[in-house]
């Protein structure tokens, strides 16, 4: 995966968290948008995706928005895929 493919599905996450907190907190919606939201994060993050199902627990609908599940997994496989710190930018050229 590269950078921009990460940081697009990264901006995705977050747009998933934003509806959760504001749309999802009504409660037959959420619980749908919670299980929808779950195989859309399986098929762009994998098997990490499913951490987004402990969502579905929650029956009231207004606690699980608070924490920014979709999010936490994207930042989780970028740091998993070295996309932050001393590796993820280009390497400049040696001096001589």
């Amino acid at each position: 995966m590269n950078r921009r493919t990460y940081f697009l599905k990264l901006a995705f996450s977050v747009v998933i968290d934003v509806l959760d907190f504001t749309l999802g907190r009504i409660p037959i919606f959420g619980t749908v948008t919670d299980g929808v939201g779950t195989l859309v994060l399986m098929a762009m993050w994998g098997p990490a995706g499913l951490v987004n199902g402990w969502e579905l627990f929650d029956v009231t609908d207004q606690v699980d928005a608070f924490i920014p599940t979709a999010t936490l997994v994207a930042l989780y496989m970028g740091w998993k895929n070295g996309m932050f710190g001393k590796g993820s930018a280009t390497t400049p050229a040696p001096r001589d």
